[in-house]
Formats: structure tokens, C-alpha cells, sequence
């Protein structure tokens, strides 16, 4: 009989979690408000010479006012809303982004439970709610909305970390599932957050090998990928060489897993290296890889090569550098097989404050193009260093720190730019604020 009433009451345990879990469920599906859902929506405007402000601004309505309807419930009612202010972050009439900025007064508390908006203030008002509105021209003075982006969640309008953009975008990256070790001289891989590892067949130096200072129980950024479809660790070896008095010469290795660890393969990088400083790899597909490799360094001068691989890691090919460019670099990557970018760190012309210092290019590397990227005259000289951009089709996120001597508002403050046309132009949107420094 014990052994019944404790199965019986384990039963009714889990039920009662199940039930629970359906409740909350169906609570955010009920009350949370997701104006994304209403999308695509498409406007006429009757003017012409509508301006994209002119646009976002019809669009907002048409998705707000609703709520401040007395037929709409409680607890997804809004007593008052006002707009601040709409802006252009990118782009002309044909193809634009804007944000919105503005503040609601909402019913019921109900409403700031299920939205994490704005800032909330004692007379029941949520201040500083930020839209960014992705909007198209699709005919004559007609428009389509096709995306909202809530960026209200910190001062600056968005969170402050790299991987936030990603996730944001669609792009997957590295979750706490996934991880290494360095123990005992051996590295280790895991799938499962920790609790089964695989050993990888590497010896721990040559992890570190080149021009890298640095402790060995931490992995050089950028060196390594690990996800369940595709690890990959750098690694570099000394050639043997005959006693020349001449240093000796690197050469790169990948060693990668398409199994989760279970077995190891080796692909090699067909050339040398004087000494290795960066070297940074990545996988935009289960078949296409990029290798990023820069050596030789003197002073502020050092030599880089882009490295391609179509066969999963296997083989890889040069496919060329950025010409007459031999900046330290900073930063680089690409979005897919094709559309890549280069950071060398701060541009420093005489007479000219510093500047970020950014090359693309859409032919998966071959050739390169500078990438202006427009500071705003208040801001020059303090967002001086590009990091690689990621991107939502062609709507692209970049950010812009302030370099490793930079001090303002603590030297962690970020400028955020978008493009619309995968990275070829990019304008200026906020600030983006980590530590919230800005609002104390």
C-alpha cells in the first residue's frame, strides 16, 4: 500500500508540474502582445513625397491605436501612447529602417509582466521604448512593414553583448553545451554542459605556437569552433629545419570532428608562416570554412592571408589578402561563403581623427573593398575599431569600440550602425551601453 500512495503521489506531482507548465504557456500565448504576428502589414499613403519618417510613423499608428479601444481587455489595454520621436537609421525610400521611439501608459499591470519594455515610471507610464521598423516601398506610395525589432531592453536600446546580435539574426552560435577543458597537459571537448568529454588528438603546444604570450589553459578567441555539426581547432607546427641560423618556419593544421568528437580529421594549410600571430577560423555551412591567419609581425606591420575550404575542413586554398593593407588585424569573418570583412584596428591619417578601419568583400575573397563607416562628428576619435558585423539576410548589425585605450563613459560604451544592403553602407543608430554607465 506505501509503495501505491508514493506512486500515486508522485503522479499527481507531475501532473500538477504538466498543468503548470501548459498554464504558463497559454498565460504568455494570451497576454503577451507580439505586433511581429500582425506582420507583413502594408500602407497607402496618399502624399507622394512621403518621407520614411512620414512611413514608420503610419505604420505605428495602425499597430498601436488599437489597443487604446475600449473594447480591448484590460490586460492588453493602453490608457495613453505618444510618440517621441521616429528616425531614419538606413537606407532611402525604396528600402528603409527606422526607429521609433515612445511610451505607453498601460491598463493593467498585466502588461509590464508580459512586456519587457522601456523604462517603468511611478505614474504607471514605460519610457523609452525603442522600435527598429525594417520597411519597403512596394508600389506606388505603397509600403510593407515586414519586421519590428524591440530594442528596448537597455539604455542604449540594445544588449550589449556580440552574441545577442547573432542570436538575434538567426546565426547559431557556441550555447553552455558546448565547451573544452585543458587539464593534465590534454584537451577535452563536451556536448552535453560537462557531463560526458571527448578527448581531442592535439598536442596542447602546438595550440600556442607562433607569436602568443599568453597562459595555455585558455584557448586563443577565435582559434577554435565547437558545436555538435562541427569542431575545429587551429594548429600550428615548426617544420624541422637545417641548421640555417634562420628561424623556423610554421605551418597550420585543422583538426575537426563531424561526429561530436567520436573521431578526428586533419586538413592542412598549404603554406608557411614566418611566425603566427592571429589565427581565426569559422564554418558559414557544413561544407564551407574560413581561415584567417596574419604573421611576420613587426611593430604595427604584419602580413595576413584568407583561407577558404569547400570539402568541410579537409582541404583549403588561398584565396588572397587585402591589397597594400599590412595593418595590424583586429577582427574578421565572414557571413557566408561569399560576403566577408576584415577589421585593421584604427585608420590614422595625418590631420584626422582615428577612424574604424573596414574592408568587405562579396566574392569570398578575392577581392576587397574600404568600408566607410560614418562616425558622427560628436563621437570622432572614440569609436575607432570595427568588429566583424553580423547579419539578418541584408539587414546587417555593426558595432564599434573604442580600441584598447579607450576611456569614454569607462571605455565599454559601443556605437551601433545598421545597413540594409549586406554591409556595403552602413549609418549610424545609438549607443549601446553594457554597463549602463549612461544612466548613472
Amino acid at each position: 500500500m506505501a509503495a501505491k500512495k508514493k506512486w500515486t503521489l508522485l503522479f499527481a506531482i507531475g501532473a500538477c508540474i504538466i498543468v503548470l507548465i501548459i498554464g504558463v504557456s497559454l498565460l504568455l500565448k494570451f497576454y503577451k502582445v507580439d505586433f511581429n504576428k500582425k506582420l507583413p502589414m502594408t500602407v497607402t499613403l496618399e502624399s507622394d513625397d512621403a518621407k520614411p519618417e512620414d512611413v514608420a510613423y503610419k505604420f505605428w499608428m495602425e499597430l498601436i491605436t488599437p489597443y487604446e479601444e475600449s473594447n480591448v481587455p484590460p490586460w492588453a489595454g493602453l490608457n495613453d501612447v505618444r510618440f517621441n520621436k521616429f528616425q531614419l537609421l538606413a537606407g532611402d525610400k525604396k528600402d528603409f529602417a527606422i526607429e521609433a521611439t515612445f511610451w505607453v501608459k498601460p491598463k493593467n499591470e498585466m502588461w509590464s509582466i508580459f512586456h519587457n519594455w522601456g523604462t517603468k515610471q511611478k505614474d504607471g507610464t514605460i519610457q523609452d521604448i525603442h522600435w527598429t521598423m525594417r520597411i519597403k516601398n512596394v508600389g506606388k506610395n505603397k509600403f510593407r512593414l515586414t519586421k519590428i525589432e524591440e530594442t528596448s531592453n537597455t539604455v542604449a536600446g540594445q544588449a550589449p553583448v556580440k552574441e545577442h546580435y547573432q542570436k538575434e539574426a538567426g546565426i547559431k552560435v557556441d550555447d553552455e553545451n558546448n565547451g573544452y577543458t585543458i587539464e593534465n597537459g590534454k584537451l577535452k571537448v563536451t556536448y552535453d554542459n560537462r557531463k560526458h568529454w571527448h578527448k581531442v588528438p592535439i598536442k596542447i603546444d602546438e595550440l600556442f605556437e607562433g607569436e602568443y604570450n599568453g597562459e595555455q589553459d585558455t584557448l586563443i578567441p577565435g582559434s577554435f569552433v565547437i558545436t555538435p555539426t562541427k569542431t575545429a581547432f587551429v594548429i600550428v607546427e615548426k617544420e624541422r629545419q637545417i641548421e640555417t641560423g634562420q628561424p623556423e618556419p610554421e605551418k597550420i593544421k585543422i583538426v575537426y570532428s563531424v561526429d561530436r568528437g567520436d573521431t578526428w580529421k586533419e586538413g592542412s594549410v598549404p603554406m608557411t608562416f614566418p611566425s603566427v600571430r592571429i589565427r581565426m577560423i569559422g564554418f558559414t555551412s557544413k561544407q564551407n570554412g574560413y581561415l584567417i591567419v596574419t604573421s611576420d609581425r613587426t611593430m604595427n606591420f604584419e602580413s595576413h592571408v584568407v583561407f577558404k575550404t569547400n570539402d568541410g575542413g579537409k582541404s583549403w586554398k588561398a584565396v588572397g589578402s587585402v591589397p597594400d593593407v599590412n595593418s595590424l588585424v583586429t577582427d574578421g569573418g565572414f557571413t557566408n561563403d561569399k560576403l566577408g570583412f576584415i577589421s585593421f584596428g584604427s585608420k590614422n591619417e595625418m590631420d584626422k581623427q582615428p577612424s574604424p578601419y573596414l574592408f568587405r568583400t562579396s566574392d569570398g575573397g578575392r577581392h576587397w573593398d574600404e568600408v566607410e563607416v560614418p562616425i558622427p562628428s560628436e563621437y570622432q576619435g572614440i569609436f575607432t575599431v570595427a568588429q566583424v558585423p553580423v547579419f539578418d539576410g541584408s539587414q546587417g548589425t555593426l558595432l564599434v569600440n573604442q580600441g584598447p585605450s579607450g576611456d569614454f563613459q569607462g571605455g565599454k560604451v559601443l556605437a551601433k550602425f545598421i545597413s540594409i544592403d549586406k554591409g556595403m553602407t552602413w549609418n549610424f543608430a545609438n549607443l549601446v551601453d553594457p554597463d549602463q554607465v549612461l544612466s548613472k
